[in-house]
């Protein structure tokens, strides 16, 4: 999407700022109220913070980092950063200590912008650790007794960038001029799922390519509404919110809270939507969960219209338009609605191809629910299209500004691609670079696939997290574990089997919907620790998977399982930030729960390790039950 003279993202910016000084460029709710931030705006927001860091002389900084929640203010930060010269990594803002230290130390950043008094505090811990110059903080609440030199307020920062200005008018255009496509513009940090997170170089070539991609799958039109709830630290809300939304551009949404995500989407009403699997997983077994707690005709009266509108999904006729109008006049437009989706034309899932069951129920909605395959180092890469089947990931898209077309081919079981604008290295890893590669050039992605009969490429599973059965076949856990999740009262779990003879599972209830389900029968409980070994939720996790079981295979079938008495936990290097299983660190953490499964009792004491907010960790011991799949 390089347009003209516009190959830096802060070029954009500056283009928008000239072509459409009063068009809106974003909107954040805060007290129930949308405000509005225009072209210009952003610009002048843009140049004031860059010409701050201009006149605080960081011209020896290579990388300045961002940690925040999703708001105007980080994008502003970033455009700025990279106006400079420089290159910004944005750090989840919910990282445990040990993580930012991890990430800081890795990334050499000394100029830190940061959301709020949390963010502060846990920089002050560390600073001298790793030599921060400046933390520069844009929400004030709690900051007024704060002394430190290091520490100060984007207000002054745009002070300082305003007095700059009047000195030096045109010094961050002339900045801003001299970049070019192959600058480095991000260092985007992979999630981690089987090892420590690595820096990824990004160019401002490589964020426009992709952004361009992902613009043809998602049909996406200049001003169209997106809504913005993934940290800029996932590589995803780089290539949609920031690239996309500067170079296309559209208007960047930012909902009040995390949880305020549904309501404030209801008055948005995008036009496309992007989730992970468990996302697009949890809105189906949500809703399904507020069915079962129904009147048994409304029960009724559900079944009946989603079975139709699935049923009738792409079809035409007078039967078929009949009936699909019947439904959607009993559920389907008032579900869409309720759900945020009455605009919605085309949704997208990444990360793992979903189950047979999800895509029915989008589909019954009237969404056109796809899969996209890519990893960090190269975006994006296939698509499905309507006619597609669920379980593949599509065919390869075309890369505009890349060196060569992009191409995909499985080698011992791996999906390598090679072509468009790929990542520039690993910060600070050369070696780790040089062996993400094949000898004749294609990138490695780590991923298991292989191609059906049509050539679309289907995704199995990470290399790394594919495990042989004591029979010597190889399973693929996550296309076992994305079926089972769609239960409303499993949030999460793992399938196990390592070298066993059969397959186990290790379930994370579902609390909320366990819990209702539990008071409806009169049934004591005060935490997940008895709860998920009270007998009858034991019966009920077993019911839910004998029906799973009923999908698949026979060697893919669940033999045993416990409940587990914890959620999996990100803090706790369980979960990535992006929501993730860490399998080998999970298998790892609870080799021996595992083998007391496999064992011949129907009950053991285990002990579990757990860390609290405060960083103390904890034991905590239970009398756990196997429940028994027959």
């Amino acid at each position: 999407m390089l347009d003209g003279n516009c190959d830096t993202l802060p070029k954009f910016v500056i283009r928008n700022q000239r072509k459409y000084p009063d068009k809106l460029a974003m909107r954040r709710k805060t007290m129930g109220i949308w405000n509005r931030v225009t072209w210009d705006d952003f610009g002048e927001q843009m140049r004031l913070i860059a010409a701050g860091l201009l006149a605080m002389d960081v011209k020896d900084e290579s990388c300045l980092a961002i940690i925040g929640d999703n708001e105007p203010e980080l994008y502003w930060i970033e455009a700025a950063i990279q106006a400079t010269g420089h290159a910004a990594t944005c750090i989840y803002p919910d990282l445990a200590f040990d993580e930012v230290l991890h990430n800081l130390q890795d990334c050499l950043a000394k100029v830190i912008f940061v959301e709020d008094q949390e963010q502060c505090d846990k920089l002050l811990r560390i600073a001298d650790e790793v030599g921060l110059k400046k933390i520069i903080y844009w929400d004030d609440r709690g900051m007024e007794d704060y002394d430190d030199p290091r520490v100060m307020s984007l207000d002054a920062l745009r002070q300082i960038g305003a007095d700059y200005l009047g000195k030096h008018p045109d010094s961050v255009d002339k900045v801003v001029a001299n970049g070019n496509a192959d600058d480095l513009a991000v260092v985007i940090y992979t999630s981690g799922t089987t090892g420590a997170p690595k820096g990824v170089l990004c160019s401002h070539r490589y964020l426009l390519d992709i952004a361009d991609r992902w613009r043809k799958v998602l049909g996406v039109r200049p001003g169209s509404n997106y809504v913005s709830y993934i940290s800029p630290a996932w590589a995803t809300e780089q290539y949609l919110g920031l690239a996309l939304g500067v170079s296309l551009p559209m208007v960047v949404n930012f909902p009040e809270e995390p949880e305020t995500v549904t309501s404030d989407m209801r008055e948005i009403g995008p036009e496309f939507l992007f989730f992970s699997p468990r996302q697009w997983e949890a809105v189906v077994s949500t809703t399904e969960a507020r069915i079962l707690d129904a009147a048994r005709p409304v029960r009724a009266i559900y079944r009946w219209s989603m079975a139709a509108l699935a049923s009738e999904y792409g079809k035409t006729g007078l039967r078929a338009s009949v009936r699909r109008g019947l439904a959607n006049l009993l559920v389907g437009r008032a579900l869409r609605d309720r759900l945020g989706f009455t605009n919605l034309k085309t949704a997208v899932n990444s990360g793992s191809t979903l189950s047979a069951e999800v895509f029915s129920f989008f589909h019954a909605l009237g969404i056109d629910l796809r899969n996209v395959y890519g990893f960090t180092e190269i975006g994006i890469v296939t698509a499905t299209t309507k006619d597609d089947p669920n379980d593949s990931v599509g065919s390869v898209l075309i890369s505009e500004h890349g060196t060569e077309p992009l191409c995909v081919r499985v080698e011992d079981d791996e999906i390598q691609v090679r072509g468009g604008a790929i990542f520039d290295g690993y910060l600070n890893r050369t070696d780790e670079t040089a062996g993400r590669f094949t000898h004749d050039g294609w990138v490695k992605s780590g991923d298991a696939g292989r191609f059906d009969e049509d050539g679309r490429l289907i995704y199995l599973d990470r290399l790394d997290d594919l495990r042989k059965l004591g029979s010597g076949e190889t399973i693929a856990p996550q296309y076992i574990e994305t079926r089972i999740r769609l239960s409303p009262y499993i949030r999460d779990i793992i399938v196990v089997g390592e070298g066993r003879d059969a397959l186990a599972a290790m379930v994370d209830i579902d609390m909320e919907m366990v819990g209702l389900w539990s008071e409806e029968r009169r049934i004591a409980f005060t935490s997940q620790v008895d709860l998920s070994q009270h007998p009858k939720v034991m019966i009920l996790i077993r019911d839910e998977l004998l029906a799973c079981n009923l999908m698949l295979t026979e060697n893919n079938r669940i033999s045993k399982f416990v409940n587990l008495f914890k959620p999996f936990d990100a803090d706790e290097g369980e979960l990535t930030r992006s929501g993730k299983l860490r399998r080998a660190v999970v298998e790892n953490k609870y080799a021996d729960l595992i083998d007391a499964v496999y064992g011949d009792e129907k009950s053991f004491q285990a002990a579990v390790e757990m860390k609290l907010q405060d960083g103390r960790k904890r034991q905590l011991k239970s009398l756990m039950n196997v429940g028994i799949l027959s």
